[in-house]
């Protein structure tokens, strides 16, 4: 599986379409096997969704999404997981342990992550 992570310095970028830079990530039975980041400052919106597909993205894990980029991965058979904020390297830790969600805020605190539900806190599922 592939994971692809639109970031801002070591974050994930607000926007998917503005992200200046894409983080690749290659898992296989729940381990990385490759990664790498390539910049993504100069594409337009097509040429972005060209470059995911053609890497061979199974999953986007991103901040702000519009409805368009969501429908085009989603055609191309790429899952989104969307409304994701904080520090990369969390979200992407918590992405491997199965526990990541849409609308998460993953923070650094001290030397632990600290990531609350952001929407509806009270409809956790375990």
């Amino acid at each position: 599986m592939k994971i692809a992570i639109p970031i801002f310095e070591n974050r994930i970028s607000p926007r998917f379409d503005f992200s200046p830079e894409m983080w690749v990530i290659e898992v296989e039975r729940g381990k990385v096997v490759g990664q790498e980041k390539f910049s993504t400052a100069n594409l337009n919106l097509p040429q972005r969704l060209e470059q995911i597909t053609s890497n061979g993205v199974d999953k986007v894990i991103c901040g702000g999404i519009d409805g368009l980029s969501r429908d085009q991965l989603g055609s191309r058979g790429i899952d989104v997981v969307q409304e994701v904020t904080g520090d990369a390297d969390i979200v992407f830790d918590l992405f491997m342990r199965g526990r990541l969600r849409s609308g998460f805020c993953c923070e650094r605190r001290g030397r632990r992550g600290f990531c609350p539900w952001r929407k509806d806190s009270g409809k956790r599922s375990s």
